[in-house]
């Protein structure tokens, strides 16, 4: 080449000075294509300024291969030349002029290459990471473009195994396994056969041919029936239209003969003999056998108890202890089988001890066969038996905690005994070692297997004071002939103390009424009123001692912003007698002479009661009020400050619906604030009438 061409060549790859903008765009077309197919990709142009060359660099895709020597200039570049290579994994393609002729028209193809499609279903985008246009000077024009795209239609198999293994199964047998199979690809999957490599014992139920859209799946049901015993090594191959060829799917198993020994369940009582049945279900032909039990504490074999079945032809058997070792061994000197394929080959017996049975389960078992001129032990599973020990479980608390009963009250504690045996629970005898302690039912007393019987205990002492003893009760429970429980509680005086205020107004003072209910003579009285201070205050000469306390002194002290404590006390009276009325009043005056209309509380701490020997008899705990201040009295209709026969007559007509007086209040009427004035706020103010 010239120097100078290669100069003018030089300068159309290496100019980059800015031109106009205009409205210059390259464009890559789209195609499609099977595996190894090759497909044209057009390079086309629209251009409003006149350009002199092109070169556009485009990544490619691995499975993309460029067609060498496929590269064509377009009718619009008569006068030009195409170079398109592959470098580093980039297509690039070159349209130049060496005169820097323009490229004819406005819009159209200038250049075409081939790509040779790979084998993976994809749809590659052909994005340009470089575009270079010049004009007729070697001035770089601005420019733009359109992506393309190739796609690579096919179908590809995936398959969720490649190897079916169906395991240990027993022979003559049928058992079903399924293989799902997956379209990754981008086309239709037909499956047109399944071939197996053993069509004696594998086949399928799957109907064929099988399509497959692109992202969806189906199930290859593969059957297999074996009829004799070995390790089985086979294949699959799944005849398709996959791109894939991994189609082939490995089948294994390990066929063998079901020849089971069963020792089956029995059940007796403790102390007793039970026989132990051995059961034998055999696909092969079974000439003899040797069992071995390691027996447990709760069985004694029976000396000379072993006997064969009816199976047996003449065969003979023997069973040897050794220790706890049973051992049973049967055979036949002509070489027999036992006939029939099911039922019972021998019976033994075993003495039963202690309560609970247990699983007997062979430690060694044999069972011979001929297989193929050589004596085999054949045995495929063994299963053991339980046997149960029938016999009587005792069940009930370890304690009886009467808690605290009022002397006023019978002292009585039921205690529920359970028999979680398999046989009757007999209860014969219940001692106490406290005098005071007996039980109100009769003896014996029997509990059926799993049921149960409640038995009332009764303390009689009325001394104030807690008490203690023990209750052993004796029963036929093997394991437990005397269970013992503790029992405890206490007696206690019924004196309590409480506090109730009634609902009040913004502007009244709060009325707390102290009540006692008490079953000894109480001589002083002490407790401590916490209050809201924020809105309430005590006041001299605000308690008033009433009724049942006439004759008792108060003091009170402030023991903190929000308490003061009260003493009552008698020095000559007779104090508090028992029973239950109203003791003292005791009011609380608003602060400032009103507070906010709402919900207080009062609580009543450190509650004490003392009688005559200065012993706290109080039996309850802190008690504790609510009250409502409201700015209107609830019931009080008319709003003369009072709830009388006047306002009930008044919320009976407002009830109703009736005309009311000028003046009437409405909030009033709604007693239990729900909103609605009906026949329960009627009886509410019914109720406040008569200070119920």
């Amino acid at each position: 080449m010239s120097k100078h061409r290669s100069s003018i060549l030089l300068s159309l790859l290496l100019c980059f000075s800015i031109g106009a903008r205009a409205d210059n765009i390259i464009t890559i077309s789209s195609t499609e294509g099977a595996p190894d197919d090759e497909v044209t990709v057009s390079i086309g142009l629209q251009n409003s300024d006149i350009l002199s060359s092109l070169q556009v660099s485009i990544p490619l895709d691995e499975n993309l291969t460029l067609v060498e020597g496929s590269g064509r200039v377009g009718s619009r570049c008569s006068n030009h030349s195409l170079t398109v290579g592959v470098k580093d994994g980039v297509l690039n393609v070159f349209v130049y002029s060496l005169s820097m002729a323009a490229i004819s028209g406005n819009s159209g193809e200038v250049a075409s290459f081939k790509l040779r499609l790979g084998n993976v279903p994809q749809t590659v985008s052909l994005t340009p990471s470089k575009l270079v246009l010049t004009n007729s000077s070697g001035t770089t024009i601005d420019g733009n473009s359109q992506n393309g795209s190739v796609t690579t239609r096919c179908a590809k198999a995936e398959y969720s195994t490649m190897e079916v293994d169906y395991g240990e199964v027993p022979i003559r047998g049928s058992y079903e396994r399924t293989v799902t199979v997956t379209n990754v690809g981008n086309a239709d999957l037909t499956i047109t056969a399944l071939t197996f490599s053993d069509v004696n014992v594998f086949s399928s139920t799957t109907t064929l041919p099988i399509v497959i859209s692109a992202g969806q799946s189906q199930q290859l049901h593969i059957t297999y029936a074996p009829v004799e015993r070995g390790t089985i090594s086979k294949t699959l191959k799944v005849e398709c239209n996959s791109v894939s060829k991994l189609n082939t799917i490995a089948l294994k198993a390990m066929p063998f003969a079901v020849n089971e020994l069963h020792v089956q369940p029995a059940s007796g009582v403790s102390d007793e003999e039970v026989t132990v049945r051995m059961t034998m279900n055999n696909m092969d032909a079974i000439s003899g056998y040797q069992v071995e039990f390691t027996l447990p504490s709760q069985f004694d074999y029976v000396d000379n108890s072993f006997a064969l079945s009816s199976r047996k032809q003449d065969h003979v058997g023997m069973a040897t202890l050794n220790g706890n070792t049973l051992r049973i061994i049967v055979y036949s000197p002509s070489d027999k089988p036992f006939t029939g394929n099911d039922g019972e080959i021998g019976t033994f017996k075993v003495k039963l001890a202690g309560r609970y049975g247990t699983t007997l389960t062979p430690s060694k078992t044999v069972l011979s066969a001929t297989i193929n001129n050589k004596v085999e032990n054949v045995v495929s599973e063994v299963y053991g038996g339980n046997i149960t020990i029938q016999s009587p479980q005792i069940s009930c608390n370890n304690t009886l905690n009467f808690g605290a009963v009022s002397v006023t009250e019978a002292c009585e504690k039921t205690l529920t005994i359970r028999n979680y045996g398999s046989a009757p629970l007999t209860v014969s005898r219940i001692v106490f070692n406290n005098e005071a302690m007996s039980i109100k039912e009769s003896l014996p007393i029997v509990i059926p297997t799993y049921g149960n019987a409640n038995v009332t205990v009764v303390c009689s002492s009325i001394e104030q004071t807690a008490f203690e003893g023990t209750m052993n009760i004796y029963s036929n429970d093997p394991d437990m002939r005397m269970k013992e429980i503790a029992v405890s509680g206490s007696r206690f005086a019924p004196n309590y103390m409480t506090i109730s205020c009634e609902q009040t107004k913004t502007t009244d003072e709060a009325v707390m009424e102290l009540a006692t209910d008490i079953y000894d003579n109480i001589m002083g009285v002490q407790f401590d009123i916490e209050y809201p201070s924020e809105y309430y205050e005590p006041y001299d000469g605000n308690v008033t001692v009433e009724g049942r306390a006439a004759g008792m002194t108060v003091n009170m002290r402030q023991i903190d912003e929000n308490t003061v404590r009260y003493f009552c006390y008698s020095l000559s009276g007779s104090g508090i007698q028992a029973g239950s009325g109203k003791v003292m009043t005791i009011k609380l005056a608003p602060k400032g002479g009103s507070v906010p209309a709402g919900t207080y509380t009062v609580k009543m701490k450190n509650i004490v009661l003392g009688t005559a020997d200065m012993t706290n008899k109080y039996a309850s705990t802190d008690q504790q009020v609510n009250f409502n201040v409201i700015d209107v009295l609830l019931g009080d209709v008319n709003g003369d400050g009072k709830i009388n026969a006047l306002d009930v007559r008044l919320l009976i007509n407002r009830r109703f619906n009736r005309a009311m007086p000028d003046g009437y209040i409405e909030e009033a009427c709604d007693i239990n604030g729900d909103g609605r004035i009906n026949a329960l706020d009627v009886r509410l103010v019914i109720n406040l009438r008569f200070n119920r």
